[in-house]
């Protein structure tokens, strides 16, 4: 039963970890653009922002060290250059996008708010949620990561009430690799790198279990949250679809604002 829960709470960990700002108003305009091919951009897009970062998952389950010893398998000058790249991206790409998408969604619709000033609160909040390590990855998987799915299924299901058939007519030459393309977009695939070696410091800090038993826990929890974050991306883009004549738009964040 314990193990049971670890696992639970390591997947709904690995999910929230996982589903940021790009993978919220990526799929619905994915959709949006493929039509009725919304199918074939899903599998696109499942390779590229979930069996690859699962991969990364699963290969911090083996390694269970920290991004310097991931690199370390190469070369230690490899693994210096390589974390620096890693974290540089993710300071430069998707860190700023999840303060923009959080201020357009739930600021910029109702506060005349300057975004530099909330960006700011934005990103302290989450430093001093980060200091915490020892309760980091209880906290994201027994309390935010089952409000984030439940608000999730609310908007998918919704969307699917609410929308139409999928139009026939979609604006994507080639639906397979652009889901792929936009997949990547989310990061992901890069993100695996530092969300595992979060997982595993959040382990190490809290439990006793041997070499054996985390990566059971992590590997399992891995799938879990592979298979639960198809799920909802597919849902998402499904949703998109169903609005390809209702919203004509050029904004991801207006389309599912509008969704």
């Amino acid at each position: 039963m314990k193990s049971t829960n670890q696992t639970l709470v390591t997947a709904f960990a690995l999910f929230s970890l996982f589903f940021g700002a790009g993978n919220l108003i990526l799929p619905p305009f994915l959709g949006f653009s493929a039509g009725e091919d919304w199918l074939l951009v899903t599998l696109g897009f499942a390779i590229s922002a979930v069996i690859i970062p699962i991969l990364g998952i699963i290969g911090h389950a083996r390694l269970q060290g920290t991004m310097l010893d991931f690199g370390n398998k190469v070369h230690p000058v490899f693994s210096v250059i390589f974390c620096v790249v890693i974290y540089a991206v993710a300071v430069a790409l998707p860190a700023p996008r999840t303060a923009a998408v959080t201020y357009e969604m739930s600021i910029l619709p109702y506060f005349d708010w300057d975004p530099l000033p909330f960006s700011s609160l934005y990103f302290g909040l989450v430093f001093l949620f980060a200091l915490n390590r020892t309760r980091l990855l209880d906290f994201i998987g027994k309390y935010l990561t089952p409000l984030l799915i439940m608000i999730l299924v609310m908007i998918i299901g919704i969307g699917i009430f609410s929308g139409e058939e999928p139009n026939v007519t979609n604006s994507l030459k080639t639906p397979f690799s652009e889901g792929f393309l936009e997949g990547y977009q989310t990061f992901d695939a890069i993100a695996a790198m530092v969300v595992g070696a979060v997982v595993i410091i959040s382990l190490n800090l809290n439990q006793k279990g041997d070499y054996a038993h985390k990566k059971k826990v992590i590997i399992r929890g891995g799938l879990l949250a592979g298979l639960a974050l198809i799920l909802i991306y597919a849902g998402l883009i499904y949703v998109g679809a169903l609005y390809t004549a209702a919203q004509p738009t050029d904004s991801r964040t207006e389309l599912l604002s509008f969704i």
